[in-house]
């Protein structure tokens, strides 16, 4: 295995999986699994990462690594094309049984007249799901709230350093168990538990949620589907299905986009380029592109002449841009450019008159960043609560002309396409966003919690 780890760490994904075949025929354990799983995400191969991580879900027999397994494995099956809402929560479901013999926390009395509000993640550094719950973290009513944040890293930015000086109290519990970080969020008086994880960094969230050491759990924000564990999610009405273990708490708008310093300046500094030619855009993780996508693609670029796309990575991965590339001739896609994820990405929407979505898993932050940007973004809305993400956005933003309902009105709408001005309409309205959120508590906490 440390040969395949190797081949990992040089960028010899392909070389890493042949490796990690051999190794199967004598020996099944779960890291082996794990490393495969490793290996297709470096080749973009979503069906591939899914199978491993359910591999070594069953392979595995200790409960708490089962957990992470399973939760990576869940969200895996995103970027899956074939996975319905019933499978979705199906698999919540599944997820939720691995907690059965949980023992569960009971509640703590307190004295404290502000509602105590602990938000818990995995880290706290600047990251696409930050963009969207900063602003919860900085500009609560301190008159009425007490607000703590509980990191399961010791990993620190800017951000980091940022959540630390205007919180009322943060926490790092990455040396403590998940027990003993529940223990310690439950005798911290804790009201509200807001778990902005859900099922990413393999749920090491929901592992603490799951003993329940505030008197209401609630997910939302930082992930965009059920999580079988907590007693909430927060929403809003364009975006809520029936398929869900928790009780929705629907709001106006469940997003608020708050740029970091770096797209402050890039927006700043953003020339547009004069040129005579269409040019589109995924930006992306590779992940999320489907074969259907790709073929959509294909039909748009033969209908509109002098035209071209631009992928681009949310990885530095060279692999994962030759996977692509491979895909693209294979299907044979012409005027196509591929690039690895780069920090100086923002330059290409100087050039992009049009980015064209992927489905069924959409951008998020991408989507909203791209709008902060200036630049259309053209999206397919699903059925599923992750699949309207980007067309929520876009709704926020008061750009619903660049939601398509059906495959044919999205290759309708990327053909006739004319440049439009775009703003972000109340998509950066972060003091609405956050008063609604906070007002949900104040509700909650009227009711008298949850236990």
């Amino acid at each position: 295995m440390e040969q395949a780890k190797k081949l990992l760490a040089q960028g010899k994904p392909l070389a890493a999986l042949a490796r990690l075949k051999e190794i199967l025929k004598t020996n099944s354990a779960w890291q082996v699994h794990e490393l495969i799983g490793a290996a297709f995400s470096d080749l973009a191969d979503a069906e591939g990462v899914a199978q491993a991580y359910f591999n070594a879900a069953q392979a595995d027999e200790v409960l708490r690594m089962q957990r992470a397994h399973f939760a990576n494995y869940i969200f895996a099956l995103h970027y899956l094309p074939q996975v319905t809402a019933e499978n979705f929560f199906d698999a919540a479901q599944i997820y939720k049984t691995l907690y059965r013999e949980n023992k569960t926390l009971p509640p703590l009395k307190t004295s404290l007249k502000k509602i105590h509000v602990a938000y818990i993640a995995p880290h706290f550094l600047d990251s696409a799901a930050a963009r969207f719950y900063e602003s919860l973290l900085t500009d609560y009513n301190r008159e009425k709230f007490f607000v703590t944040a509980w990191s399961m890293s010791a990993r620190e930015d800017n951000f980091t350093k940022k959540i630390r000086r205007n919180v009322d109290g943060f926490f790092c519990i990455e040396q403590t168990s998940f027990e003993e970080s529940a223990l310690k969020i439950r005798n911290s008086g804790a009201d509200i538990l807001f778990d902005l994880g859900g099922m990413t960094e393999g749920g090491v969230t929901l592992q603490v949620a799951a003993y329940k050491p505030a008197r209401v759990q609630i997910s939302g924000v930082g992930y965009f589907d059920t999580t079988g564990i907590s007693d909430y999610f927060l929403t809003d009405n364009f975006l809520a299905t029936e398929f869900f273990t928790e009780k929705l708490l629907t709001i106006e708008n469940a997003f608020a986009f708050t740029p970091n310093e770096k797209m402050l300046r890039a927006k700043k500094n953003l020339i547009r380029r004069q040129k005579n030619f269409v040019t589109f855009a995924c930006l992306n993780n590779f992940l999320k592109i489907t074969d259907e996508y790709l073929l959509t693609v294909k039909k748009i670029l033969a209908q509109v002449p002098n035209s071209k796309i631009i992928f681009r990575d949310t990885t530095p991965l060279e692999s994962r841009r030759v996977a692509l590339l491979k895909r693209l001739k294979n299907l044979e896609i012409p005027r196509a450019e591929v690039f690895v994820g780069a920090d100086n990405f923002f330059e290409d929407y100087a050039q992009i008159d049009l980015i064209l979505d992927t489905f069924p898993y959409n951008g998020g932050a991408m989507t909203a960043l791209a709008i902060y940007m200036g630049v259309p973004v053209l999206n397919l809305r699903g059925e599923m609560h992750f699949s309207k993400v980007g067309a929520d956005i876009l709704r926020i933003a008061g750009l619903e002309n660049l939601i398509a309902e059906n495959l044919d009105e999205y290759i309708k709408k990327a053909v006739n396409f004319r440049r439009q001005k775009v703003s972000s309409g109340k998509l950066t309205d972060t003091k609405n966003f956050v008063d609604n959120v906070y007002k949900i508590f104040e509700e909650i906490k009227k009711r008298g919690g949850h236990g």
